[in-house]
């Protein structure tokens, strides 16, 4: 949507250089595969660069894109399954370390006599002919080591029933051969990984991927370094502000399973969803001083929670299969199941083991949660990240603009902010339904883009984009026909701008818990007027967790404070539905709290889509509101900006 800035990009451009360093330096290692921390190293700088690609995609032209994320992807990709191979070996390494001293002979030599292989599927065996006597000679020197390892795990030698069962508190002994064996798996499996790391090292190198991308960053860092540009831009902490708002939000999603034991999927899903977010909040740290510091040290330790939560699923799927496969293993190499039955015990105990701490990791995640709530983090998280918004030094007076409904229509975009901008407005809301009804929406999109308006989705936003899927009737033609003809106007950019929207914006201005949204907090299709009734805004006020609720989608302004909650309609940029023709948006000014409801005048621009008026209720009268005495420039609502050009006056 536009030019990118560059501030934000000389900042991106700098950050993964910083990333591609510290990737670079691990090659060597990983091919050498001496040291498992250099896969790992590896593989979380791949992941950082894969994460912080998206966040400046604008920076880098088109193809330049496709092909590093393609690369990293891919090399990510193949580091990934040998890294989960190494953090298992590692542990069960750990594990059989406990266990002592051993006081019998190594079964190691048995299964891998068993056959070699590199997954845990049961290696082929081919069936030998009984004539074949060298075959059946060593097993039958095979069986008789296991007898004799079998005899010394028994107590005191004694002979024990062929159905050996895992005891409580088993002895150590019964564990050993268990673990010794899914150890030797996985280490074969690792070791059927090494070829696939190697060839995407080889990929990595063939392709050219990191020198082509240290060549583009450094030639991007030395132009905008020399025309001293700030990466500390309007427009860098505003692309902050919301990947790390949307990361929050994602996280969000998943809280009421945090409490449910049971709901594994959507543990790992939230546990992904606060990596995402972790890795968002390092990308953009340094735009914040050590303003994110301590909130990054609370996301990570929810992270490691979650993480090793996620481990004891995997565990917890995987050792049953691993039993299944390693059963019909031996009974084709054995022809029986004597041996393993000593297998058994250990698993069987590790399963245990898994789901037990499974259980104490779910109890910590629970209290992890609720502490960080109650430290109120995340009300501090997005203080942090909001505060630089109004783009003035602390202490210099602040107003913010809120917009809504703009559908399509330009001039009154243009007019409106114009307006806002001469006010003194330093940061602009956007309730949402921006397309629409106007001629103008790949413009309109574009100019919010350009400005840093923080803006939300609304429904007929949505409806747009899903125009094609709505199926037609007798009761929806006329609407549908206006929404397919609203979504053939849009090009493949907006539409793909009009899908990053979030449904809601929290921010935490001027001490303030600020939601935007563009219905109401419970429903983006709920009106919120002077026609709502005093109940519904009480619920809305106790359910909303804000003291600022920014709305649009009624194209009528209003305001009114209701349990301590102050609500505010934006009323309609593009579409007033009060009985005054003229754009309409409000301010908001901190000191004292004050909202003020503003009508600009702006040059006449052709109206389409006439099913979209009247959609608000009938009209009313504009009015302005204050939280303390009413001042005289709150009967200012009038403006003459004709001009469609911003011209930004700060």
């Amino acid at each position: 949507m536009g030019a990118p800035d560059p501030g934000t990009c000389l900042y991106g451009a700098g950050y993964l250089s910083d990333l591609l360093e510290a990737f670079s330096a691990e090659v060597e290692g990983v091919r050498a595969a001496d040291d498992i921390e250099y896969i790992h190293r590896m593989r979380v700088a791949s992941r950082r660069i894969r994460a912080a690609l998206p966040l400046f995609k604008d920076c880098f032209s088109g193809k330049e894109y496709r092909f590093w994320n393609k690369e990293v992807r891919a090399i990510t990709r193949a580091l990934g399954a040998a890294r989960d191979a190494d953090v298992q070996i590692a542990f069960l390494r750990s594990v059989v370390g406990t266990i002592g001293e051993r006081e019998r002979p190594s079964m190691r030599p048995i299964f891998l006599l068993m056959g070699e292989d590199t997954g845990f599927e049961p290696a082929p065996l081919v069936p030998v002919p009984k004539r074949e006597t060298a075959h059946k000679t060593l097993k039958k020197r095979i069986y008789l080591v296991f007898a004799r390892i079998k005899d010394s795990i028994m107590h005191n030698g004694a002979n024990r029933p062929q159905d050996i069962t895992v005891a409580a508190d088993p002895s150590p002994r019964y564990l050993l051969p268990g673990l010794e064996c899914l150890l030797l798996r996985l280490q074969q499996r690792r070791a059927g990984l090494q070829p696939a790391v190697i060839a995407g090292i080889d990929r990595l190198e063939r392709t050219g991927v990191v020198e082509a991308m240290e060549d583009a960053l450094a030639g991007y860092l030395e132009r905008e370094e020399c025309r001293n540009t700030d990466v500390r831009s309007h427009a860098a902490y505003v692309r902050a502000f919301s990947h790390i708002s949307r990361q929050i939000d994602e996280v969000f999603r998943f809280e009421p399973f945090v409490a449910m034991p049971d709901r594994t999927v959507e543990h790992h899903a939230m546990r992904i969803a606060v990596k995402h977010l972790r890795y968002t909040m390092e990308a953009f740290q340094g735009l914040y001083g050590d303003g994110l510091k301590e909130p990054l040290k609370k996301v990570k330790h929810l992270q490691d929670v979650l993480g090793e939560l996620h481990d004891c699923d995997v565990w917890l799927g995987f050792l049953p299969e691993f039993l299944d496969a390693e059963r019909e293993r031996q009974r084709e190499y054995f022809g029986h199941l004597d041996f393993f039955r000593l297998v058994e015990p250990g698993i069987h105990h590790l399963i245990d083991d898994r789901a037990r701490q499974r259980r104490e990791l779910h109890a910590l995640l629970v209290r992890t949660w609720a502490e960080q709530k109650e430290e109120r983090l995340w009300e501090r998280l997005r203080e942090a990240i909001s505060t630089p918004l109004p783009g003035r030094e602390q202490g210099a007076p602040t107003m913010v603009a809120l917009i809504g409904d703009v559908h399509a229509n330009l001039p009154a975009l243009a007019a409106v902010l114009n307006d806002a901008w001469a006010r003194g407005a330093t940061l602009v809301l956007n309730a949402g339904d921006s397309v629409g009804g106007g001629p103008a929406p790949n413009e309109v999109l574009q100019m919010l883009a350009a400005e840093n308006v923080i803006s939300v989705v609304g429904n007929y936003d949505r409806d747009v984009l899903g125009a094609r899927r709505i199926r037609k009737t007798s009761e929806n033609r006329k609407r549908r026909k206006a929404l397919r003809r609203a979504r053939r106007s849009l090009s493949r950019k907006s539409r793909r701008y009009l899908r990053t929207l979030p449904e809601r914006v929290r921010l935490r201005l001027f001490g303030k818990r600020i939601l935007l949204t563009h219905g109401s907090p419970a429903s983006n299709t709920e009106y919120i007027s002077e026609n709502t009734a005093s109940q519904r805004l009480k619920d809305l006020a106790a359910a909303a967790d804000a003291d600022v609720i920014v709305t649009g989608h009624s194209h009528r302004p209003f305001a009114a404070e209701v349990g301590g909650v102050w609500f505010v309609n934006t009323g309609s940029v593009g579409k007033p539905d009060d009985g005054d023709s003229r754009a309409c948006y409000a301010l908001l000014r901190p000191d004292p709290f004050t909202i003020e409801h503003i009508s600009v005048a702006y040059g006449e621009t052709p109206q389409e889509g006439a099913e979209m008026q009247g959609e608000g209720g009938e009209p009313d009268t504009i009015k302005t509101h204050n939280s303390s005495e009413p001042t005289p420039q709150q009967s200012d609502r009038t403006a003459g900006v004709q001009q469609v050009d911003v011209e930004r006056q700060r």
